[in-house]
């Protein structure tokens, strides 16, 4: 009874285990600091721009963050901690699901057991990312997740709801607005934009910023938002955004150290802009081919690297999400013989440039040299190659093609988990 036990869930005690193990690493000053100070600005009814200049994310993640003001900070940081290790779980657990969806067939035995370490190790670096900064990714991921989830499922009305309150709490998801009015999803797109303004608004509900000449939310879209989409951000007090910052790994992150310290610097916005249009153009050009409902995880995956890589900032916690297209892309490199070499070489190029090789193995110069030339952010764009793979040649996985008979396709694969 005991072995049968420990053969049926090993990978869990054994994150349990790691989970307790490195507790000791996770208490730290760190994230919970910024978010319960930002919640405790909105606490005293003070203008979050003033009160706490660090706090950049939209003012609902601080009001979401009100009840750890009660708490003393050694218990503040344990809830996190077991709040960001339930959603990494939950994270896990539904990109498995997404992913042997999209690619059907039996999951049993060997591919079944090579596909969850695989895809759990590429993640881990990024997951860890997340703990190390006590940050508030993974909690937002499965939001995300969900409402991807929801859709393959045909229930609009939570993919629409899931999907805006992880706008709300972190922005870069309101990609998916566009992407539904495009997929002609107008319930889950009506239910985003009616949930995503009643969950920004909520600290406006409650409180009002004494001294301010607006609300929470419209202060933190002129103040914050708007400069980093629509304007040159040098030109404001967010200039991190704008400068040769390694840490920032979006376009405008790579684009940023790339022209540093040359006579292109000057044309920036210019340059910018050309190369976001032609990474819009790339992407949208594989979702008019990725037609029919059993695509859309795949469509998920894409729209998360856009997310990363259009995001005026994008650290290397904000990375986790690419659990979802690692996931994907592990499973098609299992399940498609011919195709194999280009997954393993992409996936490979990938870990390669987003994880790194250990610095006593390489010289240190090497590791500065690939972090000066935002190798995660072209260890993020490799992926769309296998990804834009699977969009052209679907029937080497077995993914139907047919709009009307997707959905049945894949309701009826059989999954062995």
């Amino acid at each position: 009874m005991t072995r049968e036990f420990l053969r049926r869930h090993w990978a869990w005690i054994a994150l349990i285990i790691a989970a307790v193990a490195y507790y000791p690493r996770f208490v730290h000053p760190g994230g919970m600091l910024i978010y319960r100070h930002a919640a405790e600005c909105v606490w005293t009814q003070q203008i979050l721009q003033v009160c706490d200049l660090s706090f950049t994310y939209p003012p609902a993640f601080a009001f979401v963050m009100l009840p750890f003001v009660a708490l003393p900070m050694w218990l503040a940081v344990l809830v996190w901690y077991l709040i960001t290790l339930s959603c990494t779980a939950l994270s896990l657990v539904l990109c498995k699901r997404l992913a042997l969806k999209v690619i059907p067939g039996i999951w049993e035995g060997k591919d079944l057991l090579w596909f969850e370490v695989l895809s759990f190790l590429i993640s881990l670096k990024f997951i860890l990312a997340v703990y190390e900064d006590q940050a508030y990714d993974l909690f937002v991921l499965p939001f995300t997740l969900y409402g991807i989830w929801a859709l393959v499922k045909r229930r609009d009305l939570a993919a629409g709801a899931s999907l805006a309150v992880a706008a709300a709490l972190k922005v870069t998801p309101l990609i998916f607005l566009p992407y539904l009015l495009f997929k002609r999803r107008f319930a889950a797109a009506g239910i985003f934009a009616i949930t995503l303004m009643a969950v920004s608004f909520l600290p406006d509900i409650f409180f009002t910023p004494q001294g301010g000449a607006h609300g929470y939310f419209i202060t933190w879209v002129h103040e914050v938002a708007a400069p980093g989409v629509f304007e040159n951000a040098a030109a404001t007090k967010y200039a991190f955004w704008d400068t040769a910052n390694p840490y920032n790994l979006s376009l405008r992150g790579m684009i940023a150290l790339g022209i540093d310290q040359t006579t292109s610097q000057q044309h920036f916005m210019v340059i910018l802009r050309s190369v976001q249009i032609i990474f819009i153009v790339a992407i949208g050009s594989l979702f008019l081919m990725a037609l029919g409902w059993e695509m859309i995880a795949i469509e998920g995956s894409l729209l998360i690297i856009a997310m990363l890589m259009l995001s005026p900032m994008s650290g290397r916690g904000h990375f986790v999400q690419l659990m979802l297209p690692y996931c994907v892309l592990v499973a098609a490199c299992i399940r498609d013989l011919q195709t194999r070499w280009l997954g393993i070489a992409v996936l490979g190029l990938s870990f390669v440039l987003c994880t790194g090789i250990p610095r006593d193995i390489v010289p240190r110069a090497f590791t500065e040299f690939m972090r000066m030339h935002s190798d995660i952010g072209w260890g993020t764009l490799v992926l769309t190659v296998y990804l834009a793979t699977i969009v052209r040649y679907p029937h080497r996985w077995g993914i139907a093609r047919s709009q009307t008979n997707a959905l049945e396709t894949i309701e009826n694969t059989p999954v062995t988990a």
